[in-house]
């Protein structure tokens, strides 16, 4: 016996163990089980690819089965209640109807109570004080406190019966009626509502997925169209669009926005091949001009003085053009990909707008250069990109205006503004040339020549500058009359004094 203590012993020692390693083991399930199925549910979403038709059918599919799973659980609740609730009462009336029979005599009316539990379909049992059975209309023998019961009150529990108790004082010992009735026609029809519900649901969502996922479709079928839109959209061709949609909904928005966005693509794509164009054949003819000289000094330059000072200063002077050009296209390249910086600080305008005066006076002669007013404005900037802006509008000016000709600078103050004017007596633009005259390689005068017109970037150059000063120009001119540029920054600090 002391061996089998000590085995048992042993046994529940080891029973307890492989319990807590079992309890320790399903703890840590139950803690990495979110985690673990996130990664399960990401690895089977990363290997498999279900499209959003799919996606948006199945989980319309799972809310809307979801739905009609808890309508149905209530309706079939409380059906059930409604059925126990109607038996729990009609129970009550037998067990009156009992009491009032029993009262009538001093002995227990079997006969009665049989047939009526027999016309009700109930089962009647009689007990006494000491809880023995006096009389029952069941085969078998019952027991009051049975510990299979669901007690639901006081005086009513359920098994595979509805049992109602009721207490009582009778001649004839009676002391506790139970009227009990088999469950079995409610239990039939909640099995029969059950299955109704279950195939009118199956038949609900067998129709949402049908639907749904035809509806899906159709709503994004026109993704489908953008995608075979887009790829056959190339570099070469840039002029296909997509279908804008009838419906005013996200699809119609992200349409519209997809053509705006190829419509700007489309513009940059053909403002890059323009500017391409058009620096490929500024440098055509420079480079054409050096090879030409060169070839001729080669044959016969050499021993002539006057060919070859010539060739000399044609080349020096291509060259310094092609530098020219050169650094300004670096300069808007590098402005188109955002890699210039300014370098600002606070500066006064009117000092510069002297500075520039004075150098244009000493290599100009030939016009009058005059300034009529020049306020005292502090602005803040990049000082050399600004000057080199009035630099090339004043170089303009100088170009398109005759010998003789006058061209006047003004600066004042004007609010939170600063405005420069340059004003010149040159010979104008058109207004068709007016609007084009900051494109690239844009020239008003197309019989110009590039010793007294240039490449056509200073004026983009120009409208860069300002513009990253968060300033604004504005061109007015009338042909064969003059041109006046007016130039506006935000100051920094304004003194209302002249120079």
């Amino acid at each position: 016996m002391n061996k089998a203590g000590q085995f048992a012993r042993i046994l529940i020692k080891l029973l307890k163990t492989v319990s807590l390693i079992m309890l320790q083991i399903i703890r840590f399930i139950l803690a990495h089980m979110p985690n673990l199925l996130h990664e399960i549910f990401s690895s089977i979403n990363k290997r498999l690819r279900f499209s959003i038709t799919f996606k948006t059918t199945i989980t319309y599919t799972l809310i809307f089965s979801t739905i009609l799973i808890i309508l149905g659980t209530a309706l079939t609740c409380g059906f059930g209640l409604f059925l126990l609730y109607q038996t729990n009462i009609s129970l009550e009336r037998n067990s009156q109807v009992i009491t009032g029979l029993i009262n009538e005599s001093t002995i227990v009316p079997d006969d009665k109570i049989q047939n009526y539990a027999d016309i009700e379909n109930i089962i009647v049992t009689l007990w006494d004080e000491q809880a023995n059975t006096i009389y029952t209309t069941s085969q078998k023998t019952p027991q009051v406190n049975s510990n299979f019961r669901v007690r639901l009150s006081p005086t009513t529990s359920i098994d595979n019966y509805l049992h109602y108790e009721t207490s009582v004082k009778s001649s004839s010992g009676v002391s506790k009626i139970e009227a009990a009735k088999y469950l079995a026609e409610e239990t039939a029809f909640l099995l029969g509502l059950i299955g109704v519900i279950t195939i009118g649901f199956l038949f609900a969502i067998i129709i949402t997925i049908i639907i749904g996922s035809r509806n899906s479709r159709k709503m994004l079928r026109p993704i489908e169209n953008m995608t075979r839109t887009a790829k056959s959209i190339t570099v070469g061709d840039l002029n296909t669009r997509l279908d804008v949609v009838d419906s005013h909904d996200e699809l119609k928005d992200l349409a519209v926005t997809f053509n705006e966005t190829l419509d700007r693509i489309q513009i940059s794509y053909d403002q890059q091949n323009t500017f391409v164009s058009d620096a490929s054949h500024e440098l055509r003819t420079p480079i054409a001009v050096i090879q030409g000289y060169a070839n001729l000094l080669q044959r016969w330059g050499k021993e002539d003085k006057d060919v070859l000072q010539e060739s000399i200063d044609a080349i020096r002077s291509e060259s310094d053009y092609m530098k020219e050009l050169v650094e300004k296209l670096l300069f808007l390249a590098s402005a188109d990909k955002k890699k210039l910086r300014l370098e600002t600080f606070a500066f006064a305008l009117n000092e510069l707008i002297d500075e520039v005066l004075k150098e244009t006076r000493l290599i100009d002669s030939q016009h009058n250069i005059a300034n009529e007013i020049n306020e005292t404005i502090m602005i803040n900037g990049d000082r050399s990109l600004i000057k080199q802006a009035l630099r090339i509008f004043i170089d303009n000016s100088i170009k398109y205006t005759p010998t003789g000709g006058s061209i006047i600078l003004k600066s004042i103050a004007k609010g939170n503004r600063a405005l420069i004017t340059i004003e010149d007596t040159g010979i104008g633009i058109s207004a068709d040339d007016l609007p084009h005259i900051f494109n690239r390689f844009y020239k008003a005068d197309k019989s110009r020549t590039r010793e007294n017109g240039g490449a056509g970037l200073g004026l983009s150059i120009a409208r860069w500058i300002i513009e990253q000063h968060q300033g604004s120009i504005q061109v007015e001119s009338t042909k064969n009359k003059g041109t006046k540029i007016i130039i506006t920054l935000p100051v920094l600090d304004i003194v209302h004094t002249t120079s």
